[in-house]
């Protein structure tokens, strides 16, 4: 993927017609995390970090639960059979942050293993660091907040309504839920979302407007469509 040489724009450019980019909406949520958790330090390797915070996560699980400040967050409900090993203990850790509880047994699970290419276990060590940390650093706070707010809730969110119809909804709901960053966090949220806002092009919106169960923004979805369709083209 990418705008420049991409699959999708080389397709583009051998057939001389703009295409609809339809990107994994999970990915999109991921990239924002991926780039905050810098605020530890740089990656270092397939499943290492540089920073403090990085290098205790590889151990985190070993850690004893201490008391810590919950975080108020409505976790959407999820039927746990559709959810893997990684993703039930993503829900139940949320779960147990949000009413300041960590139950005996999930202190016994294992949140998966590292790997920068699965970002979902990097959130659920993250989540257990912090419950297992006297007195975190303002950059775990910041961490373990923003997982809570806007990635989990982003997350279970399109799993539950994963047709491409809801991707521009999602990204509206991931913008609007990140505004409480402070700002130096919050320019590095939005500065990936603009360079990966593909669902907020105009047809994904088209295409979210035209899935809405109210009838007047249908309507008006179909009204833009038929309106250009009977416009000039463009140069």
């Amino acid at each position: 993927m990418g705008i420049h040489n991409g699959i999708i724009r080389n397709l583009e450019v051998d057939t001389g017609k703009s295409l609809q980019w339809i990107i994994c909406m999970l990915h999109g949520n991921e990239f924002p995390l991926c780039h905050l958790i810098n605020l530890d330090g740089e990656t270092t390797g397939p499943t290492g970090y540089v920073g403090v915070i990085g290098k205790q996560l590889q151990t985190c699980e070993e850690l004893p639960i201490v008391p810590f400040e919950k975080i108020n967050v409505v976790i959407p409900e999820v039927d746990p059979e559709i959810l893997s090993t990684d993703q039930k203990y993503l829900f139940e850790i949320s779960v147990a942050i949000s009413v300041g509880i960590v139950s005996e047994s999930l202190t016994r699970k294992q949140p998966g293993k590292m790997a920068h290419s699965r970002w979902l276990t990097t959130a659920n060590r993250i989540l257990r660091l912090y419950v297992g940390t006297i007195n975190p650093s303002e950059e775990l706070k910041i961490l373990n907040k923003y997982i809570l707010k806007v990635y989990i809730i982003t997350w279970f969110s399109i799993k539950l309504k994963p047709d491409m119809k809801y991707g521009s909804l999602h990204l509206f709901n991931l913008i609007q839920r990140s505004r409480y960053l402070p700002s130096n966090s919050r320019q590095i949220v939005d500065r990936i979302i603009q360079v990966n806002g593909y669902l907020a092009h105009p047809e994904n919106i088209l295409l979210c407007m035209l899935g809405d169960e109210r009838l007047h923004i249908r309507e008006l979805g179909l009204r833009r469509i038929l309106k250009c369709r009977t416009s000039p083209p463009q140069a």
